[in-house]
């Protein structure tokens, strides 16, 4: 039995631990080594070097097809000066997300195949960017990478509610964010957008994520729509599943916004099945 009312969206990303986990301190130090003068690119690079793990990821990831530089890169200042200092702090966090929800119960949804599936939209996200010439399109990365961050708050916090939602979109054969918003009263968007908000994420990554399913309703409305057509791609590719088994509509506002030309779908499809397992190499394999 569940409860009579379902947890508020605040009280559940208020259970969510705030620590970014091991990578926390590094984070800390980059952030105090970016505000000396006496700082440069060996500084940070020297900072990463100090965690092992981190510095295995950052070279599997700088070295991978996601990135296509013609050279070997192989240390973490070569990484750090090509890359960038902001893309950088973005896949430590990414990484350090990943890390605190690795405890969630399989039982409803298959991490692998959740993760799989997140991974797959933001290298989508971030394709599309750079079709479109947009700046930073890391940053798209990173929006895609979290988008259904949601869903694994609600799984981790509210399991009762979670197997309640499920057992609706199962028996009605409705969408799952439907579900959620009848069972609920509210959806996967909004959590996540609660939940980045209290981590200070950028404005326009909290808009991109909160209203990946409703472009058109965001603030930041071109960062929502590249993140809204990345995932409806990968739905339609069928690669990993956050939980949703059907295809969800694609805003024809959202597809006009970004112009995506239909004769590159073939060269999309082909470039994320080129990157998708060093990018899970790099954030999934420790």
């Amino acid at each position: 039995m569940t409860p009579s009312a379902p947890p508020s969206i605040k009280a559940m990303v208020q259970a969510v631990p705030r620590s970014l986990g091991s990578y926390g301190p590094v984070l800390e130090e980059i952030e105090l080594a970016l505000q000396s003068p006496q700082s440069n690119i060996s500084t940070i690079g020297e900072v990463i070097q100090k965690d092992l793990d981190l510095t295995a990821r950052l070279l599997r990831l700088a070295n991978s097809p996601f990135y296509g530089f013609s050279s070997r890169l192989s240390t973490v200042a070569e990484a750090v000066s090509l890359l960038g200092i902001q893309q950088v702090q973005d896949m430590i966090i990414a990484s350090s997300v990943l890390e605190q929800f690795k405890g969630v119960p399989d039982t409803l949804v298959n991490k692998d195949s959740f993760w799989r599936h997140c991974i797959a939209v933001g290298i989508t996200a971030r394709l599309l960017a750079m079709e479109r010439r947009l700046p930073r399109p890391d940053k798209f990365f990173v929006a895609g990478l979290l988008h259904d961050i949601g869903r694994l708050v609600l799984l981790s916090q509210a399991a009762e509610w979670a197997q309640a939602v499920f057992a609706l979109y199962q028996r009605e054969k409705m969408l799952l964010r439907d579900a959620e918003q009848k069972v609920l009263g509210y959806d996967h968007q909004q959590i996540a957008a609660e939940l980045l908000q209290s981590w200070s994420y950028p404005p326009a990554l909290v808009q991109a994520v909160a209203f990946h399913h409703a472009p058109s309703l965001s603030g930041a409305r071109l960062d929502a729509s590249v993140v809204h057509v990345a995932d409806h791609l990968v739905n339609a590719m069928g690669i990993g599943s956050s939980g949703e088994q059907f295809i969800p509509p694609l805003d024809e506002r959202a597809w006009a916004l970004v112009g995506l030309n239909t004769d590159i779908l073939g060269r999309l499809t082909e470039a994320v099945d080129a990157q998708i397992l060093a990018v899970e190499e790099a954030f999934l394999k420790h």
